[in-house]
């Protein structure tokens, strides 16, 4: 029985209070119409979880229409990329627009009850596939995000020295989890490929391998093809799905891993009988490992994710003794590996997460307290505004996804359920009754994503909102794919509802993009101040090669977008916080070079210093300049060009390039008896210089 509008018949309601009675339950059953209502909205009962059949599982259906419309789309948002270099302001829309285009059809299609597993599963697979070359269309020719310098690093390190935990100033603990990075180079090593064209194969691999394994476990866990389609969509929603997860980062591989480790530790548990199926348990053991080896946080969120699946299946009726020790054993090596590789590498991840952690945590409890935000809203770091429609996508995305949530919490409980005719609420001996207890974790883990709201709230918690949001969105896609399936769309066999259902779906996904993005999701035309992406140019590309062409492998101090350059184009060490602890941005920054200036370039070994005059052309597009150190926050003006350039009246400093915005000044003599500089050796062009001496830019 399916409760629309809170009116039943005296046989339905009779009918009701007899199963109730049947069950054990012998209090009134009298339920006012108002309460009828809410339980149906939220699905209180099992009636009211019921999802309908499909059509035969061997047809593809539509999908090879739907496939020529991505192209035709991704053929629109490559144009839309052109236009952006070019600097015309309809780009951007447009290719929002294009992402659209390649998501709504399809979603309408998996929504509606009448597609085949094949078809849902083809659809799944022609969407991601058309997302990810969205991310190819982005940067076709290298990477430019800040994080994949990070591990770029690492590649070539290894494929330089052939080794592995070599230092990497950018991001210590890079190097420790090189499991990416090994793929990468390996790759590179037997197909003669660059680094980015094999990043870029095994990113790919990595997605598709990602929602392979979603869809197939969600539909292990629900027994419900169209509900496992329904929930990869959801999951695109995430704000870390069309881009961030598949920058060449360790996450991007770590995810998948995940997928994977959930899928092999869920094939042989919901099984019937006490198989013991050892050959899946060791596959589930290696992936733990290999996980454990990848990346710090989802090997942690994996940790917890199988240690709560065993607590359930302990607790779960009817579960067999093999079932118990086998989620007992796997619970116990996802605790044991990440804290095994940890003491074998010195992971140094503690130092590396808990002030991120701390700070977030200590700006929400200020915004509880004070009911006051540290973050404007929708206005970035230089005080521009989000256009109106970005705003108003972003709002309507956080409302849909919580909407979904309300309908969908309790009834993914209930139709987690064993018994198809009562609610698992009422009477208490049905608490223990479920059919997975992955399911019932994953509901749980949805608990998280008001959390990653507020965090987002904050300015040190936004980039830990960012990676709660994208793990809880796990559990946000069955719950809310539930609710779609069971409440929304419920047995409508009609395409309006199915089609307004995927108009929401796709608001939710080009929310997440608009919040992870916003503006900066396409390449300007013109360089942009210290704004990650928009910041990697062709100059900065020069200047960085001619490091490496002209002065061997030296050690600098420089701002944020030039130290990632210099140190893969470059190959040169840099000065970071997180490697030295010495913050020479202050060196750098300050008025004059005075005795605590010197000694703190002296103390952190540099030799060279890159100063780059554009960053006194506007505010920083991601908040800092630099490290992000105390004298690297809260600015309200530009720098100064004269604190920049106050390294040409010291006479123990050499300027040993010039090129107009970009200058390198050698100060390896810094500290030492004033001596004639002797030139060094150089084997290729004359140093470049325009002789300025004064400290204005013009």
């Amino acid at each position: 029985m399916t409760v629309v509008k809170g009116r039943t018949s005296p046989d339905e309601q009779k009918a009701y209070q007899d199963g109730a009675y049947r069950h054990g339950y012998t209090g009134s059953v009298a339920i006012p119409r108002v309460d009828l209502w809410i339980a149906a909205f939220l699905g209180l009962r099992r009636q009211d979880s019921a999802v309908g059949g499909v059509a035969d599982p061997s047809s593809l259906g539509m999908s090879p229409v739907f496939a020529f419309l991505c192209s035709c789309a991704l053929v629109v948002a490559a144009l839309a990329a052109n236009a952006s270099r070019l600097g015309e302001g309809w780009a951007v829309p447009t290719f929002y627009c294009a992402i659209a285009v390649i998501f709504l059809p399809a979603a309408a299609r998996i929504i509606h009850p009448r597609a085949s597993r094949l078809e849902r599963l083809a659809l799944i697979v022609i969407v991601t596939s058309a997302l990810f070359v969205v991310r190819v269309i982005r940067a076709p020719v290298a990477f430019i995000d800040h994080d994949e310098f990070l591990h770029w690093a690492t590649v070539n390190d290894i494929l330089e020295a052939g080794r592995l935990f070599l230092p990497n100033p950018l991001l210590p603990v890079s190097s420790l989890y090189p499991g990416l990075e090994l793929i990468t180079s390996a790759l590179v090593n037997l197909s003669g490929l660059s680094v980015f064209a094999a990043g870029l194969i095994v990113l790919a691999t990595a997605r598709m391998m990602l929602m392979l394994a979603l869809f197939l476990l969600f539909e292990k866990i629900t027994d419900s093809a169209r509900i496992a389609s329904i929930a990869c969509l959801i999951y695109m929603g995430s704000s870390t799905f069309l881009l961030f997860d598949v920058h060449y980062s360790y996450e991007s591989l770590a995810i998948p891993m995940l997928a994977a480790v959930l899928l092999a530790s869920e094939s042989r548990r919901m099984e019937p009988g006490d198989t013991a199926g050892w050959p899946t348990v060791v596959a589930t053991v290696v992936l733990i490992l290999a996980l454990a080896a990848t990346h710090h946080l989802t090997s942690y969120f994996c940790t917890a994710l199988l240690c709560g699946t065993a607590v359930m299946e302990c607790l779960r009726q009817g579960a067999s003794a093999m079932q118990k020790r086998r989620a007992i054993l796997l619970a116990s090596i996802a605790v044991i590996a990440p804290v095994a590789w940890s003491r074998i590498v010195g992971n140094p991840t503690g130092s590396y997460i808990l002030p991120v952690l701390e700070g977030g945590i200590h700006e929400v409890a200020q915004l509880v307290s004070s009911s006051t935000s540290t973050r404007k809203l929708f206005v970035s770091d230089t005080g521009a505004l989000a256009p109106a429609w970005q705003r108003y996508l972003t709002m309507a995305g956080v409302a849909l996804i919580c909407l979904g949530l309300l309908t969908g919490f309790l009834r993914s409980l209930v139709f987690n359920g064993q018994h198809r005719n009562a609610s698992i609420l009422w009477p208490p001996t049905r608490w223990r009754l479920w059919r997975s207890s992955l399911l019932q974790i994953l509901v749980l883990v949805t608990l998280a994503y008001p959390v990653s709201i507020i965090f987002r709230l904050t300015r040190s918690g936004w980039e830990i909102g960012n990676r709660i949001g994208s793990l809880s969105f796990l559990g946000v896609a069955i719950v809310v794919a539930v609710a779609v399936a069971a409440f929304w769309h419920g047995t409508s066999r009609g395409w309006l509802r199915a089609t307004a259902l995927a108009a929401a779906a796709t608001t939710v996904l080009i929310a997440g993009v608009i919040s992870s993005e916003g503006p900066r999701i396409l390449v300007p035309a013109g360089y942009e101040v210290s704004a990650d992406s928009s910041s990697i140019e062709p100059m900065g590309i020069s200047a960085a090669r001619w490091t490496r062409e002209w002065l061997g492998g030296q050690h600098f101090a420089a701002d944020r977008i030039n130290r990632l350059l210099l140190s893969t184009y470059g190959r040169q060490k840099v000065s970071t916080t997180l490697e030295s602890g010495q913050d020479t941005s202050m060196a750098i920054t300050a008025a004059d070079l005075g005795p605590m200036e010197r000694r703190l370039l002296i103390d952190s070994g540099v030799g060279f210093v890159m100063v780059d005059l554009r960053l006194t052309t506007g505010l920083p597009g991601v908040g800092v300049y630099f490290d992000g150190g105390a004298q690297d926050r809260n600015h309200t003006v530009p720098l100064q060009s004269s604190s920049l350039l106050k390294f040409n009246s010291q006479p123990d400093v050499d300027r040993t390039f010039d090129n107009g915005f970009m200058v390198i000044f050698d100060v390896g003599r810094l500290g030492k008896a004033l001596q004639p500089a002797v030139p060094r050796k150089r084997t290729g062009e004359p140093v470049q210089s325009l002789e300025r001496t004064d400290g204005d830019l013009q």
